[in-house]
């Protein structure tokens, strides 16, 4: 049954990798047409700039949700940025978390930003996500990402739109408007920004739910000890299935965010505070299926739901960050 499962994950893993490298592949055409067209235009955008940044975030957290546990990172991003629009991002994500410092996930990104007149902008992106076998993530199953934003600049606020789908054991949609504002103080070459935001996030579950079987998976199939004596139970093959009791597109949070950054030409400086509301406990039964050594099987059905989601807590957290243009 194990096999079957890992078979399955498998082949959804390969043809999610599969899909993303031709993304990458028609990335890398697109962005060599598009320079070459630039490199003849008067009006060209502007040379490829490519940019480090070094970040620390005190908390990871995702749709208002957080561990038990504080997993504050240290984030190194190199990003190259052409000027007809096409950007990569590699992003580095280092857990400062005492007793359990390595470097948790990594993250690639491609994308094209886009202007549509003079009140429309936006980008479209793909990620690929890479983990540590030992990484306690709450999203720590997505594989990959594809999505789109699609922001209107109505003069006294910007409404802003983010579309994704997420890649795990079965995909998620996920959707996140907002509206923010910018205020700029200073030179064109010297200036500070404020951006105070609101933002919403609604989500399907199926990534909640895949970790959440993994997890429970690889806690009860631990091998026994050293010096200890095996028993049924210890030498028991257990199968957990998690399921969400109330699935579809939720609103998982509301987010209130203030970034304050101070911009030159070469570098910049940016410390975003946030609080997160999160919405709608995510209510979970889990399935445990015991097979022992003579054969004969059980099962039995729990409700699983975290301490964390039955009440419900804001999360502040903040990340500050430095980068430098090359």
């Amino acid at each position: 049954m194990n096999y079957c499962i890992l078979e399955q994950i498998n082949q959804i893993e390969m043809r999610t990798s599969k899909f993303f490298l031709f993304f990458i592949v028609a990335f890398v055409f697109i962005s060599i047409d598009l320079t070459a067209q630039s490199n003849t235009n008067e009006d060209s955008l502007g040379k490829p700039v490519f940019k480090i940044q070094l970040d620390y975030l005190n908390n990871y957290v995702y749709n208002g949700r957080a561990d038990s546990i504080k997993a504050p990172y240290q984030i190194t991003t190199a990003s190259l940025n052409f000027g007809n629009g096409i950007y990569a991002n590699l992003i580095a994500n280092y857990l400062l978390t005492p007793n359990e410092n390595r470097f948790d996930f990594f993250e690639f990104d491609l994308g094209y930003q886009y202007k549509l007149g003079k009140k429309w902008t936006g980008e479209i992106y793909g990620s690929k996500y890479s983990y540590s076998s030992q990484s306690n993530l709450l999203n720590g199953d997505i594989t990959s990402d594809f999505g789109a934003t699609a922001n209107y600049d109505f003069g006294i606020f910007q409404f802003n739109n983010t579309f994704d789908v997420f890649f795990s054991g079965k995909s998620d949609f996920q959707y996140m408007p907002g509206i923010e504002k910018t205020f700029e103080f200073g030179e064109s070459n010297s200036k500070w920004e404020i951006t105070p935001g609101i933002y919403s996030v609604f989500s399907s579950l199926n990534y909640y739910e895949s970790v959440l079987t993994r997890k429970q998976n690889a806690l009860k199939n631990l091998k026994t000890k050293p010096g200890q004596p095996a028993n049924t139970v210890q030498t028991a093959n257990v199968l957990s299935t998690t399921t969400i009791l109330e699935k579809g597109v939720k609103l998982l949070d509301m987010e209130m965010s203030l970034p304050i950054s101070y911009q030159t030409n070469n570098w910049s400086i940016e410390f975003t505070p946030t609080w997160a509301i999160p919405y709608h406990p995510i209510h979970t039964l889990t399935v445990n299926s015991t097979t022992l050594p003579n054969g004969s099987t059980s099962s039995n059905t729990i409700d699983s739901t975290p301490y964390s989601e039955r009440f419900l807590n804001n999360q502040f957290y903040f990340q500050i960050g430095f980068n430098y243009k090359f």
